[in-house]
């Protein structure tokens, strides 16, 4: 990656302590890139990070972490390791391979979770149904039944609903539920294993629209641990308040920057996630370090596979008054499979702003409105109420972006 972004005057540009770098070790002495640089610096508006040109490859789309939408053009080769990645994680996971994977994965609208999906499947092999995230849950179980289907991947969301609404038609035939998109968090297990305590439940992968994979689960990690990736991404974990690093063991912000040229220069990306580096030395033989997940960092959220951030939310609220994030609260609830979303706003908030206007307004923010729009979310309301009433970390921290799973 380094010795290819040399090549680019426009990445030069962008990183000139570039060449003070000729060893991994020496990767902190860039600035660390953020979700807001990359939505700011991509196509088409900028070339500020493209390496080739961006004549070929793939476009795809991540969410919109600083309320602008982040477009990355992979190269082609950088697609093809993505999915040998891919396939290496799922070999890895279990002795029994998935033969009969059925997609439901939220397609096209140049996301690419769903095409890594069925390209992964193609390598492992497996007989693939593409079938999407738009099927009745009636109509997933029917297919699973009709064919035998061993594998659902899918939003966590989804793949629990599935199991725990049509358990008779699916839980025969099903061997494992493998989620990707976000965490599928202690609640979704115990339904899960309520039901259907012979499934497993994995991570079909670690992975950002960014950066490609970066950990897989063996068969002994199970929950937010992964494998990292360490011939494909440089994982660190840094101080959240002052970006430096932290000692090993030490939560903190994820930082990754992939190793190969992905068509795009990515270099200490931050993901959006927290998380713990913990010592190689794993049941399977594995040397690779383990990387725990703890969460989003303050300025995001995924709920069910959408990514809402505060910028996001800020932007959308300021054209109604509302400028300070310490004013308002936005509040995902959990009543598993669905959820109710709540925006709190402070008595400082300019009177009147209604459940109506704030829905409008955010219908401008894509992934937001996805939310509070989804099949899942029972309820949108907005509240004017004391600063009380809002949510706290264990930190003693009033976030903006919160959610109770």
């Amino acid at each position: 990656m380094v010795a290819a972004a040399r090549n680019s005057p426009s990445v030069n540009r962008r990183w000139p302590a570039l060449d003070q770098v000729t060893h991994l070790s020496e990767l902190a002495r860039l600035p660390i890139l953020t979700p807001q640089d990359l939505a700011t610096g991509c196509p088409p508006g900028s070339d500020e990070f493209l390496i080739d040109g961006g004549d070929s490859g793939l476009v795809i789309r991540s969410s919109g972490t600083s309320g602008l939408n982040k477009v990355l053009y992979h190269s082609w080769e950088f697609t093809r390791q993505v999915n040998r990645l891919g396939a290496r994680g799922i070999h890895a996971t279990a002795p029994q391979l998935p033969r009969r994977a059925a997609n439901c994965m939220h397609p096209a609208e140049l996301g690419g979770a769903f095409t890594f999906v069925q390209d992964v499947l193609q390598l492992v092999p497996a007989l693939a149904f593409p079938l999407g995230s738009k099927p009745t849950m009636a109509q997933i179980a029917e297919l699973v039944r009709e064919h035998g289907i061993d594998t659902i991947v899918s939003s966590p969301s989804h793949g629990a609903e599935l199991v725990t609404t049509e358990t008779v038609a699916t839980v025969p035939h099903l061997r494992r539920l493998l989620y990707m998109g976000e965490p599928v968090g202690q609640v979704r297990r115990d339904a899960i294993a309520a039901v259907a305590p012979e499934l497993t439940v994995r991570s079909f992968a670690y992975s950002t629209t960014e950066t490609g994979p970066i950990g897989y689960q063996c068969a002994h990690l199970s929950a937010t641990e992964h494998h990292v990736h360490e011939d494909a991404v440089v994982v660190e974990i840094i101080d959240e308040s002052t970006g430096e690093p932290v000692p090993a063991g030490r939560p903190g912000a994820v930082v990754v920057t992939p190793l190969a040229t992905t068509g795009m220069a990515l270099f200490r990306y931050w993901i959006g996630d927290r998380g713990r580096l913990d010592p190689p030395g794993c049941a399977c033989g594995s040397q690779a370090q383990r990387l725990t997940l703890l969460g989003r960092t303050g300025q995001t959220l995924i709920v069910d596979t959408w990514k809402v951030s505060s910028d996001q939310l800020m932007e959308r609220l300021a054209a109604l008054g509302v400028l300070d994030p310490a004013d308002c609260q936005f509040q995902v609830l959990w009543e598993f499979p669905h959820y109710r979303v709540r925006l709190l706003l402070s008595p400082r908030t300019p009177i009147g702003i209604t459940t109506a206007a704030v829905a409008q307004s955010l219908h401008e923010a894509h992934h937001i409105h996805q939310v509070i729009t989804g099949p899942r979310c029972v309820e949108f309301t907005v509240e004017r109420t004391g600063l009380e009433k809002f949510a706290q970390t264990e930190r003693n921290k009033v976030p903006v972006l919160y959610q109770r799973m």
